[in-house]
């Protein structure tokens, strides 16, 4: 028995979007016309509840007199913390703290970094073996990494003070205890924990350089030092920045290993920005200014980075 023909304004039986449909097909075409929009709402939502709202609230929150331990009488006050906060000496200090954690330990951990990424990319025998010892401290959690080097830094006992004894150096070293040695002591562990995850990403991209550049430079003369210079490092500009960012990130915002080390102290000497964050938030009850504060540190962080990305866009020659 021969089938019956499709019905007018329909396309094999089905209706047409623009023709003359019901409630359901018009649900079933806006769906589809607007699929990727829909698809991505939960994300959307998801960002916005865990990104935009607290973002929100802590530019709110820094705007407000808020103390932690009387949230009732919160009022309004406008920029006012952002300018106090210039007035707090130890914030002032802390600002110092940090930038001389960060470029300390990044610049050693680069130029260690460096020279250990050439050195694997050559070949010898044992590499590989040598290559995945060396690789062990970057995933070793900080805090228990920070445990250890508090009994090699201790006074008394500790290794550190046992070898230079063993040396002919008598004093011993207040390593963590001592103002003026409690952030170089911070700096090391910092760089024997992070320089392979530096020498990492310095391998990778020595390993994908081409070989073109090297290999007449080699023809022209080119001293080792000069092949570094004019040859090597224009070529991984690109990983250096990507490197020194990432570095530097992490490096600005290290939290764990002060509290475990030294909480700051002594007398302040290792208390960082985000250190100090966190007492006045929750040690201090100082909400508000914790707040202007994480924002400024928000901005102090972009500033940096923005500024490697300025330098990565330079143009290089070799």
């Amino acid at each position: 028995m021969r089938e019956a023909a499709p019905k007018a304004g329909t396309l094999s039986g089905l209706p047409r979007a623009g023709g003359d449909v019901g409630p359901r097909e018009r649900v079933v075409n806006w769906i589809d016309r607007n699929l990727p929009i829909i698809f991505n709402v939960p994300t959307v939502l998801l960002l916005a509840g865990l990104v935009a709202f607290p973002v929100l609230l802590v530019l709110y929150t820094s705007m407000t007199d808020w103390f932690l331990y009387t949230p009732e009488k919160r009022q309004f006050v406008g920029f006012a913390n952002y300018v106090a906060v210039w007035s707090d000496p130890r914030w002032l200090h802390a600002i110092w703290h940090t930038v001389y954690l960060t470029v300390g330990s990044v610049f050693f951990q680069f130029v260690l970094g460096l020279g250990i990424a050439m050195l694997f990319n050559r070949q010898f025998r044992g590499r590989t073996f040598y290559r995945s010892v060396f690789l062990l401290p970057m995933i070793a959690m900080s805090t228990a990494i920070s445990l250890v080097w508090i009994i090699m830094f201790n006074n008394s006992f500790g290794l550190l003070n046992f070898w230079l004894a063993s040396l002919g150096v008598e004093d011993h070293i207040a390593w963590l205890s001592d103002e003026h040695m409690a952030m170089p002591s911070l700096i090391l562990v910092q760089v024997w924990h992070w320089t392979p995850f530096m020498t990492l990403l310095l391998l990778a991209g020595l390993q994908s350089l081409p070989s073109e550049p090297f290999e007449a430079a080699k023809l022209d003369g080119a001293s080792p030092w000069q092949m570094l210079v004019n040859v090597t490092l224009p070529l991984l500009k690109g990983h250096i920045i990507v490197a020194l960012i990432l570095r530097s990130i992490f490096a600005i915002k290290e939290f764990d290993t002060i509290l475990t080390m030294t909480e700051g102290g002594p007398n302040w000497a290792t208390e960082t920005m985000n250190m100090n964050i966190y007492f006045n938030a929750f040690d201090y009850g100082y909400t508000a200014q914790a707040a202007a504060k994480g924002v400024l540190f928000f901005l102090f962080i972009l500033a940096i980075q923005v500024a490697l990305l300025r330098f990565r866009e330079r143009q290089w020659s070799y």
